[in-house]
């Protein structure tokens, strides 16, 4: 499975869109993936350091605003957008001339879109999902079109196998359209004895009864009807229990803080 855009800022997915156009120039693409750093560095990463990195914040660079995501983010996906950034520089100081090719382009959107879901995944670590947190995450997170929720729950799941994500994981899959690959995941949790028998049926049979009612839940199949849902589910949220999850999907899909 594979996802067209990543979970970014809508101004930083203008730019990523720039960057995607296949037939334009070659420097101007590089240039499109540099703005887009910097519109998520001002614009997510920020939300996630520091308050010393903060205070500082207006005299970094890109370098070291990308750096100063390594507190929250692994240090492979913070690698990988310094080596984008260095493309991005490329482009935008060299020319067609500098040393770069497509290659080099499209690895640096990929960097892009790894990050844009690690974010959520450095989240879950540090904060859990299931009962350990706060009763909106997980609802607010079902908002997303469930590709995105997949890939996040199945590199989620190396790190906590607990029966909540294991469900949450075969229903994404099936919301995905992948019936077969939800029953067989939730055969295979069973065979290694991550869910008991009680937990396999009942899991199954949401399963069945998730399929049946397909057409009466609001169920993205992008974006902007993910933003849509979004907006209609946060004014049941109090707004003392709006934390930094739903700032970040709010960021994500409207382009700003939730007033």
């Amino acid at each position: 499975m594979n996802f067209e855009l990543p979970l970014i800022t809508p101004l930083s997915r203008k730019y990523y869109n720039y960057a995607s156009v296949i037939n334009g120039l070659k420097h101007h693409r590089a240039g499109d993936v540099r703005i887009c750093l910097e519109y998520i560095c001002d614009e997510i990463i920020y939300e996630f350091i520091t308050d010393n990195d903060k205070l500082k914040w207006a005299d970094y660079d890109l370098h070291k605003k990308l750096k100063a995501s390594k507190h929250f983010l692994s240090k492979n996906i913070v690698d990988n957008l310094v080596k984008a950034k260095i493309v991005g520089n490329k482009g935008v100081h060299s020319g067609e001339e500098g040393c770069y090719n497509t290659k080099d382009i499209e690895d640096a959107m990929l960097s892009i879109k790894n990050f844009s879901l690690d974010v959520f995944l450095s989240y879950f670590k540090k904060n859990g999902f299931g009962n350990k947190m706060p009763s909106w995450i997980p609802t607010v997170f079902s908002i997303l079109p469930p590709v995105y929720r997949v890939h996040i729950l199945e590199d989620y799941l190396q790190h906590d196998k607990s029966s909540f994500v294991i469900d949450k994981l075969a229903k994404a899959y099936l919301k995905c359209g992948l019936e077969d690959k939800a029953r067989s995941f939730l055969s295979e949790c069973f065979d290694k004895k991550l869910i008991n028998e009680e937990q396999y049926t009942i899991f199954d049979y949401d399963i069945t009864l998730l399929k049946q009612s397909f057409h009466l839940l609001p169920i993205a199949n992008n974006l902007d009807e993910a933003k849509e849902n979004f907006n209609r589910l946060l004014p049941s949220i109090e707004e003392e229990k709006r934390d930094s999850f739903i700032c970040l999907v709010s960021l994500i899909l409207n382009g700003h803080r939730p007033s």
